[in-house]
């Protein structure tokens, strides 16, 4: 008895290791429009609070708490569409959306603490490069599907 519950321990042990989803090819470019997409809104968000702060129309408070979930959900977006493996159709796509999704998560913790140390100076810049950086992620996002 002991030996057989080893067994099925090791077995189940084994079957709940962390399996990295191999998606087809239209699968892949549906996840991938998908976290762009994600990119896009979350990095339009803080661009457009970013400059509601510069110009006084919204509260520091406001902002931050949005920041806080902006910054979450690119990031869990981004982890769960780099944890999958690109079928080779896919390599296009996966070598250009990781650098954007990795610039645009430096962009969203930039504004993050340039708005904790409020530092106003620094809003515009910010904000014109999340400008940029979305037009990107859009014409990836629209190649993508």
């Amino acid at each position: 008895m002991k030996l057989r519950l080893a067994a099925i321990a090791i077995a189940l042990s084994t079957l709940s290791g962390c399996v990295v989803a191999s998606p087809d090819a239209d699968t892949y470019g549906d996840a991938a429009a998908s976290t762009l997409g994600t990119a896009v809104s979350e990095v339009a968000t803080v661009r457009t609070l970013l400059e509601l702060l510069d110009s006084g129309d919204i509260q520091r408070p406001a902002v931050v708490t949005q920041l806080r979930y902006s910054e979450k959900s690119l990031s869990q977006a981004s982890q769960s569409f780099g944890s999958l493996n690109p079928p080779p159709a896919g390599d296009r796509i996966s070598d250009e959306a990781g650098p954007l999704l990795d610039r645009a998560e430096a962009l969203l913790q930039d504004a993050r603490i340039a708005v904790h140390r409020d530092d106003k100076a620094k809003y515009r810049t910010i904000a014109k490069d999340m400008d940029s950086l979305e037009t990107q992620l859009e014409h990836l996002e629209a190649s993508a599907s």
